[in-house]
């Protein structure tokens, strides 16, 4: 694995600015993709978020 790169700009996810933001990846909207950045904070609360939802979703009874 990689180390993050770093870079100061717009965290795409609470829209603050000039702070150090990290690639997540691609953003697409009605076709058109386009580099999305977010904030240590904001990475934070996605990992946090992701790992409830896979939790959640892992936990459901098979039907």
């Amino acid at each position: 694995m990689t180390a993050k790169r770093w870079l100061i700009g717009l965290c795409w996810l609470c829209r603050t600015s000039d702070q150090p933001v990290t690639f997540i990846g691609p953003v697409t909207v009605n076709g058109v993709t386009a580099p999305g950045f977010a904030c240590a904070g904001c990475c934070e609360w996605s990992r946090k978020y992701v790992s409830a939802y896979t939790r959640q979703y892992d936990t459901r009874s098979a039907s």
